[in-house]
């Protein structure tokens, strides 16, 4: 219901339209108004809205999960790194919220009451916290204070006074924000969503067309006078200029001096004001930044190029050794974290590769956080190349950022750059492993060839005759001589109805510590060719301090080479020791077209040499990739 009456400090006339709402800001004077039954209180002056580059005002309405609501109230928040906008909305089915909005992100948020036993000094950037049957990873620790509102508001509004909050987010989008106030009470619990514009269901019509700091694009260094073009004047906070070195604050829209820094040694790659299209995005990078880690007294640098749109935010692009990384923001809640053991986001496994303090050590362009050289980080880097999970941890804030490894042509053609960029250097920890697709195709081929071999032995082994052409036994006469006819034998006749090969297999049961050699001939009756074979057994045992020993086989087989259909006979001589005499038995048979393995043994032996070279070639890339890890087994 409306509810009207006068500003108690200039008479203007105000007015309740929400019914939620329990102060409003006059327009006129900027008192803060409470309404008290049918009276009104000043509650106190506040500042004016500051114009930021916010697309939403007051009296703008959309579209939540079917259910309309109104922005009804704003509130300016500052941690002296400049404001923040935040927005009072009310629904139809009489429910009230916030729309939080923090460098082109929106948060919309539910009072979900009053939490106990929660302490601020207790909660730190990077842990998880359960709270309303949900996990939540948070993200940050801080606190600032309402500095301007405009609008009519839930309660009374202090614009002196610190509110103290953590922010953390949770799966699929989810946030939470804890509002201790000031440090000693219970916190207040909001929760809801990420959202995008769009997503926000407010017309175009009704969405404020975008202000520009005009005024800030053509500016002068306060330290050298040197001209700067500032190019995302309305989120930038920190300028670096070119010429001096100086850093200069933008978050109260005009440039203050604040120290000068060390300038980079070299100009970077992607020149500052240059756009380039990655993934569908044209990015304008404007800011860069020179980091590094020191590990067992070796310096390591590496450089950051800060990239803007309008409507996507910021992201990252990182260059070191000619290897270049594109990170883009993610939610810490959207990861399942094993501390420097594994990450895990959209059922991929991440890999811890390295722990490392980074060093901010030059700035030069633009930037949306009060950077400064010297600042500091914890970087754990997880890898599944060539994707990689980031997280920069702070004392009071962790990031989340994925990335992704881009050959430095792709950079190069994204940012239209006549020089080409280094080359790469080593090895990068989300560089993919360049032998990984040639072992996959390897390994391919081989499957397909060795299940052609296979068809091919199973071929032959079905098409083989395999027929037992002759069996022989033989008995030695016990006072033959060997080598001589007395020690001779021939067989029956015996046909080979096709050319093939012919397996001899010679046994002798009875031998024992003695040896016998068989000389065998297959002689071709109708052409008088002779193919011969020798065969030696042997078989000797016996027993000693180590026990029972034996050596040798009784039997023994080789294979001829294909022969000539035809009648042929089996001719045996046997060789021995002579000595006392004694009779000395063995058996032969000739098995006729067999198949035989050795050839599949080395076709399968040669088809394994492929990928065994491409497993070695990618072991050996991982290998030399994981021996400059910090986490190398």
């Amino acid at each position: 219901m409306t509810q009207q009456g006068q500003c108690p400090s200039c008479g203007v006339l105000i007015e309740f339209t929400a019914g939620s709402a329990q102060v409003v800001v006059c327009v006129h004077c900027q008192t803060v108004v409470a309404r008290s039954g049918a009276t009104f209180e000043a509650h106190g002056k506040i500042g004016r809205i500051v114009p930021t580059d916010s697309p939403l005002q007051l009296g703008a309405e959309g579209r939540y999960a079917k259910v309309g609501y109104r922005i009804v109230g704003h509130l300016q928040k500052d941690h002296g790194a400049g404001p923040w906008d935040e927005w009072y909305v009310e629904f139809d089915d009489d429910r009230t919220g916030w729309i939080s909005e923090s460098e082109g992100a929106f948060h919309l948020l539910f009072d979900a009451g009053v939490e106990q036993g929660l302490v601020l000094e207790e909660l730190h950037p990077g842990e998880r916290l359960r709270l309303r049957n949900r996990a939540w990873v948070i993200e940050e620790r801080g606190h600032g204070r309402v500095v301007s509102a405009e609008g009519q508001l839930p309660s009374d509004v202090d614009p002196t006074q610190d509110a103290w909050y953590v922010d953390a987010t949770g799966g699929k989008g989810t946030f939470l924000t804890l509002d201790f106030g000031t440090r000693g009470q219970d916190p207040e619990v909001f929760t809801g969503e990420a959202l995008k514009l769009e997503q926000l269901g407010i017309a175009a019509s009704q969405l404020r067309p975008r202000a520009r700091k005009v005024e800030m694009k053509q500016a002068r260094c306060t330290n050298c006078n040197g001209p700067l073009e500032l190019r995302a004047p309305d989120k930038s906070l920190r300028v670096a200029c070119p010429y001096c070195g100086a850093l200069l604050d933008v978050s109260h829209g005009q440039l203050s001096f604040l120290r000068l820094l060390e300038k980079p040694t070299e100009a970077p790659l992607i020149p500052l004001g240059a756009k380039g299209t990655l993934e569908g995005t044209e990015w304008l990078c404007i800011g860069y930044l020179v980091r590094s880690c020191t590990v067992e007294g070796v310096r390591y640098p590496w450089e950051e190029y800060l990239l803007y749109h309008p409507a996507r935010g910021f992201t990252w692009l990182m260059h070191s050794n000619g290897h270049w990384v594109f990170l883009k923001p993610m939610a810490a809640g959207d990861v399942q974290l094993a501390p420097m053991v594994a990450a895990f986001y959209e059922s991929r496994r991440y890999k811890a590769f390295q722990n490392v303090t980074a060093v901010t050590e030059a700035v030069q362009g633009e930037f949306y956080w009060e950077v400064t050289a010297g600042e500091w980080a914890k970087a754990t880097e997880y890898v599944a190349p060539p994707y990689s999970v980031n997280v920069d941890a702070t004392e009071d804030e962790v990031t989340y950022t994925h990335g992704e490894y881009l050959a430095p042509g792709v950079v190069k053609d994204a940012f239209k750059l006549k020089e080409s960029l280094p080359s790469p250097q080593g090895i990068a920890p989300s560089q993919p492993n360049p032998h990984s697709a040639g072992m996959r195709s390897t390994m391919l081929w081989t499957l397909v060839w060795l299940m052609g071999l296979l068809v091919m032995a199973g071929f032959f082994t079905v098409r083989a005759d395999n027929r037992v052409v002759q069996e022989m036994a033989v008995v030695v006469p016990p006072d033959a001589q060997p080598g001589t006819p007395a020690a001779m034998k021939f067989s029956e006749p015996f046909e080979l109805p096709k050319r093939g090969n012919v397996e001899v297999e010679v046994s002798a049961a009875g031998l024992d510590n003695d040896w016998l050699g068989i000389q065998g001939d297959l002689v071709n009756q109708d052409t008088g060719e002779v193919v011969g074979f020798y065969e030696e057994l042997s078989y000797y045992s016996g027993s000693d301090s180590d026990g029972s020993w034996s050596e040798g086989s009784h039997s023994g087989s080789t294979t001829l080479s294909p022969l000539p259909p035809g009648k042929y006979v089996l001719r045996t001589t046997a060789s021995f020791d002579p000595g006392p005499a004694r009779p000395r038995a063995f058996n032969v048979k000739l098995t006729h077209d067999a198949p035989r393995g050795g050839w599949f043994c080395f076709a399968f032996v040669l088809l394994l040499v492929g990928p065994a070279w491409a497993l070695f070639r990618s072991h050996g890339f991982e290998t030399q990739r994981w021996s400059e890890s910090n986490f190398a087994d």
